[in-house]
């Protein structure tokens, strides 16, 4: 009989990894969780591990790429449009744990990210769970009823207890780190920040390019925000602070990009002030042209409390931008006070009088860019995808370790 295969000969057979990404959002829909997969399924790739990611199907559309399995799926919203994947029936789903991975990485609590759980469970494979999103933060998407004590009390006992499925938990920041302790979490939770290709953001192709667009000039103040336009990210706010701003500085352009349900409703507000000839809405900008988009910036605002590790800003402080957002715990490390930007309470007048005494002083503006881009090095994706790469060793480790005990148990037992 061959001996079994010591821990070293494991640790040698782990330099190409078989790693199988499930996640309920993916491309063509654009958000923080479907821009990180990409991009660290692409940083794993690079160095040499074989990845598969499990998405619903989106109709119309087909992925470029190979390694990209779509899953039955039924539409669940139509503003914004959001597919739910279908399990299928058993046996679509018994062929799919047949598939043979090293490590399994679920990215949502839903019906993926509980095949990810049962896939795991079935071929005794070790399951790391990335929590992306407070879902008690998201209750309101249930209409009528999602502002109700029981929804909020059973959105969290959900988020407890699908996180604990996972056998390692991963957070992108601190800020979910001490949620889950409070929601009595019991894996072992590590925490990973969103990594971005920073050499993409250094520099601009085509610089002025959307300057050229709006027909501002190079030396017009341009206060930016990208992402969804969503109700969470209370974009109202930011329209609130301009029309209080608009008269102390009389040349500064407010601008939008990005799309999302509450589009429409935020252009209303905004042609209802008298300052909506100088408020822009550019839509969705495709991500080979944010670098230039953001490089045409000179502050990068932000009003939400709902974010986890905001990709859209570190792509800000790697173009070099200075930030001025409402506080909240996700920014830690990202915008340092009086260094590269300000934290503001959740109040117009505050936020509007921090961001004129910025726009009026050129010397601090240029300071804080020049900070912004020394703060973004520690966010790359190549140091993201290191160490998730060391996570999943040592996950598929201890998973080894473990049946090397049940196995040994057995024998005893014998």
């Amino acid at each position: 009989m061959a001996n079994s295969p010591t821990e070293s000969d494991l640790k040698k057979n782990l330099a190409s990894l078989r790693i199988g990404l499930f996640t309920d959002t993916y491309a063509p829909q654009v958000n923080g969780v479907s821009i990180s997969l990409q991009l660290v399924s692409e940083g794993l790739q690079k160095r040499g591990h074989q990845v598969t990611i499990f998405a619903p199907r989106i109709p119309g559309y087909t992925d470029e790429k190979p390694g990209v399995v779509r899953l039955p799926s039924l539409k669940y919203l139509n503003d914004p449009p959001i597919y739910v994947a279908v399990l299928g029936t058993p046996r679509s789903t018994w062929s799919l744990t047949r598939k043979h991975f090293d490590v399994l990485h679920a990215h949502s609590p839903l019906t993926v990210g509980l095949l990810a759980y049962f896939t795991a469970s079935t071929k005794n494979l070790p399951l790391i769970y990335t929590y992306h999103t407070s879902i008690t933060d998201y209750t309101h998407y249930l209409k009528i009823i999602g502002g109700t004590a029981l929804i909020r009390h059973a959105a969290r006992w959900f988020s407890t207890t699908s996180t604990n499925l996972g056998d390692q938990i991963v957070v992108p920041s601190p800020k979910f780190h001490r949620l889950l302790l409070e929601q009595k979490v019991t894996k072992p939770i590590y925490t990973i920040p969103n990594g971005i290709d920073l050499s993409n953001f250094k520099t601009a192709k085509n610089p002025g390019s959307f300057r050229n667009r709006l027909g501002l000039k190079p030396d017009t103040p341009v206060l930016l925000t990208v992402g969804r336009v969503d109700p969470e990210k209370r974009l109202d706010f930011l329209i609130d602070a301009f029309a209080l701003l608009a008269d102390r500085i009389p040349e500064a352009h407010l601008v939008f990009a990005g799309d999302g349900s509450a589009r429409k409703k935020l252009e209303e507000h905004a042609a209802a002030t008298s300052v909506k000839h100088r408020i822009h809405f550019l839509g969705m900008v495709g991500r080979a042209d944010l670098p230039d988009l953001l490089h045409d910036g000179t502050v990068f605002l932000s009003a939400s409390t709902t974010e986890v590790h905001p990709i859209s800003v570190i792509e800000a402080i790697a173009s070099g931008l200075p930030l001025v957002a409402v506080q909240d715990e996700a920014f830690e490390g990202m915008i340092v006070e009086n260094e590269n930007g300000h934290l503001t309470p959740l109040d117009v007048n505050a936020f509007s009088d921090t961001l004129v005494r910025l726009l009026s002083d050129p010397e601090k503006l240029a300071r804080y860019g020049k900070r912004s881009m020394e703060l973004s090095e520690k966010f790359s994706i190549e140091g993201q995808v290191r160490a998730l790469e060391a996570l999943y060793m040592e996950a598929i480790l201890q998973n080894w370790r473990g049946s090397l005990a049940s196995r040994i148990s057995a024998r005893l037992k014998l």
